[in-house]
């Protein structure tokens, strides 16, 4: 090769392999992440590892001499392999796993082009033939090609949305899954055997990814999950491990190496690996230059150290022991499970710490989500500014503001709002939290009523209305068609009143319990009950703000930023001369000066809302129209909920005379907290408190469960979302169902069959 060329080729064959090689240690990292140092070097190496195969092979087959001919076609089929992506990634993103036509065709093109290295070995093999060299080319070419074929093909195709859809229309629905019953006893369970459950129970997270719960519908086979959160804690790492499989699935090459023919690779990949390194060995170096010599060594022998590695973890990787449990016919099941040989095999690689120290002290909690709740609060960034936030993060307002300048606006508020500000969950909150949504789901999904116990509980049936419609036997359960397949949604959404407007809703509810704690000096309070709330209500709002996609309906940015514009560019609203002291008092300051501008009226004439239709629910400005409602609608409605709540835990400056809560602008206040609409009730600082936290808890629960697919699954290589979690809990919480109270069966019985009997009056 000319000298330049010679150089630049030796650059990006290098390059490639870096990249790979930062792929391989830097992937786990998008399970519990969404920004960081890891993620700029993955993103890179990730650009880097796609570029760097095609510009090498162009590179390699622009000009060489004879004299490098030999080590051209191994460079060839070593830059392939590395196209084949490793073992623990293969799409960055949701949309890789989409293979066009062109795709397809780009695949085929790199296996048997010009510069594939399938020709380029059959050209050598007339200039070189007998010669070692063409046999340590032919096995690098051999196990390029499986591998290309494996990682840009096949796994992306098992891991499509669509492509798992329509597979699983041709499968049978298994009857057959693992007991959690079998984690509540014998002491805490560890993340072992809480992985094993997941695997067994994986079919109903596959399922609500690829809508399709056909699955455990048999109402006499179900088993009932316990009443009470406490001891229901183990399903919520269930459920994390479930997700984190599904990062496998979608991600990973999981659906492809453990598979009769990915164990086949793994298992002959090493040999190979070894028998071309020591063919090479002892080939003659005679004309080649030493540069080009080492770096092939390099290449081979970071080949066969990885194939180890990789055969290392797929036999460790509890991916083997369901492939097994899913065959209990063949002899490797009773080889390696029944007589725990896997086990022991596990524990030794385990052991051996294979990149133990990318990821942390337990082989399996790095499949668990980081519990990070990103945080935004639109009153502290309205009355925060550069002089309050330099005193203590003066080096990190100088990184983002270099980091502005240089990434897209998203990526930046996700570093600020999650990786600096964001909060990370503390058992005691996570217990609180998952009490009161396991209680909403409770009243979504009582036991299914077997026919025995409904028959006794079954009231006297009245006259029938059609002598000639009989009631026939009650037939076996068959699987839910597609259409009843979301039954039980339905059924939590009847539980919880579901309104619409969700994202107007979010941020109404939050500057309504902003104003709130401010005005009733709780703000600043320890009580767990006042700090769960405000996370929850920033958590929100850091949705709605940053990650708009996992929110139902519009991705509408332009309700929070009307808001913040209104608090921080309207005198009237915020001056700035008369806001001094810490950031909590100018919080409170701006907290009465919103309720003020609420309780006085416009002066301005009834006309049509000067902002758009579709972005509030108000079409026309009310007669009764405050100072405020001219400003924001949003703030209007915040502030005025916020009155409503202060003026219900006794006397205050703020009792809305003047407010009528049947009013259709506050029915959504009565909707959230039922407890409202008799408007005698008077409630203690603390039940207000509940009732807040509670209508927080269903906003959570609806955005969970109403949130698209695509974009949980999409969320799944960001770090993850505690929605995700939510909805994948409300999914198992659906197929099992629920235990209630002993006292109350027959009273829902009864309830049940006098409102079916009504459906024929």
């Amino acid at each position: 090769m000319p000298g330049w060329n010679l150089l630049s080729t030796r650059v990006v064959v290098i390059i490639s392999s870096v990249a790979h090689l930062g792929l391989v240690l830097c992937a786990e990292v998008r399970r519990n992440s969404a920004t960081g140092f890891r993620i700029v070097i993955l993103w890179v190496a990730n650009q880097m590892s796609r570029w760097a195969p095609t510009t090498a092979l162009a590179m390699l087959a622009a000009g060489r001499t004879p004299q490098e001919e030999q080590l051209v076609t191994l460079w060839v089929a070593f830059m392939l392999l590395h196209a084949g992506m490793p073992d623990n990634i293969t799409a960055y993103a949701l949309e890789d796993g989409v293979l066009s036509f062109r795709q397809s065709v780009n695949v085929f093109l790199q296996l048997v082009g010009p510069v594939s290295p399938a020709y380029i070995l059959h050209q050598n093999m007339f200039a070189m033939p007998g010669d070692s060299m063409l046999w340590v080319s032919s096995i690098i070419c051999c196990m390029a090609i499986c591998k290309y074929l494996e990682g840009a093909f096949f796994a992306l195709q098992r891991g499509n949305l669509e492509n798992m859809r329509s597979e699983s229309k041709k499968e049978v629905p298994s009857r057959r899954v693992t007991s959690l019953q079998s984690l509540r006893r014998g002491g805490k369970p560890d993340n072992d055997q809480i992985m094993l459950v997941a695997h067994g129970n994986l079919h109903i997270t596959k399922g609500a990814f690829i809508d399709n719960l056909q699955y455990e519908h048999d109402a006499q086979q179900q088993e009932i999950l316990p009443k009470t959160w406490d001891e229901n804690k183990t399903l919520y790492k269930v459920v994390e491990m479930e997700l984190s499989l599904m990062y496998d699935i979608l991600y990973t090459k999981a659906a492809m190496v453990h598979t009769w023919g990915g164990y086949a690779i793994r298992v002959a990949f090493p040999f190979a690996g070894a028998t071309a390194f020591l063919l090479f060995w002892f080939h003659s170096k005679e004309g080649q230059p030493t540069a080009d010599v080492f770096i092939t060594y390099i290449l081979l022998a970071g080949t066969v150290i990885l194939d180890i590695i990789w055969l290392l973890k797929a036999v460790a990787s509890t991916w083997t022991y369901s492939f097994l449990n899913d065959r209990p016919r063949i002899w490797l099941h009773h080889a390696l499970l029944c007589s725990g040989k896997w086990r022991l095999l596990r524990r030794l690689i385990v052991s051996l710490n294979l990149f133990r120290f990318l990821l942390s002290k337990e082989p399996t909690s790095y499949r668990m989500w980081s519990g990070t709740m990103g945080q935004y609060n639109i009153l502290h960034e309205c009355t925060s500014n550069d002089q309050d936030q330099t005193k203590t993060f003066l080096l990190t307002r100088i990184f983002i503001s270099i980091l502005v300048k240089i990434v897209p606006e998203d990526n930046c508020m996700e570093f600020q709002y999650h990786y600096l500000k964001g909060f990370r969950m503390s058992s005691d909150f996570c217990k609180h939290l998952f009490e009161s949504i396991w209680e909403y789901l409770k009243s979504a999904y009582p036991p299914t009523v077997p026919i025995e116990k409904a028959d006794e509980a079954k009231p006297a049936a009245p006259p029938e209305p059609y002598p000639d419609k009989k009631k026939e036997a009650p037939a076996p359960t068959p699987p839910l068609p597609p259409k009843e397949a979301h039954l039980h949604q339905r059924e939590l959404e009847d539980a919880l009143n579901f309104s619409p407007a969700f994202q107007e809703s979010i941020l109404i509810w939050h500057i309504a319990t902003d104003v709130f704690l401010l005005c009733s000096h709780q703000y600043s309070s320890s009580s767990k009950e006042v700090q769960a709330i405000k996370v929850l209500s920033d958590y929100m709002v850091f949705l709605v703000a940053v990650r708009p996609n996992m929110l139902p309906g519009l991705k509408l940015r332009s309700l929070y930023e009307a808001v913040g514009y209104a608090l921080t560019n309207d005198d009237e609203i915020l001056p700035k001369e008369e806001y001094h002291g810490n950031l909590t008092e100018k919080k409170v300051k701006l907290a009465h000066r919103l309720v003020e501008m609420e309780q006085k009226p416009s002066l301005k004439n009834a006309l049509r809302s000067k902002w758009r239709p579709g972005v509030s629910g108000h079409w026309l400005r009310p007669e009764k129209a405050s100072i405020l409602y001219d400003k924001n609608i949003i703030l209007s409605d915040g502030t005025s909920f916020a009155r409503v709540l202060l003026s219900r835990i006794g006397p205050n400056p703020y009792t809305p005379d003047d407010i009528n809560l049947n009013y259709t602008r506050y029915q959504r206040l009565i909707d959230m907290i039922p407890e409202l609409k008799d408007e005698s009730n008077r409630f203690d600082t603390s039940k207000m408190m509940r009732l807040i936290f509670r209508a927080w808890v269903r906003l959570l629960v609806y955005a969970s469960v109403r949130c698209t697919r695509d974009s949980h699954a999409k969320q799944l290589a960001c770090g993850g979302e505690l929605t995700t979690i939510v909805w994948i809990l409300n999914e198992h919480a659906g197929i099992f169902r629920i235990d209630s109270d002993k006292d109350d069966d027959k009273d829902r019985l009864t309830s049940l069959y006098t409102n079916e009997d009504r459906l024929y009056l």
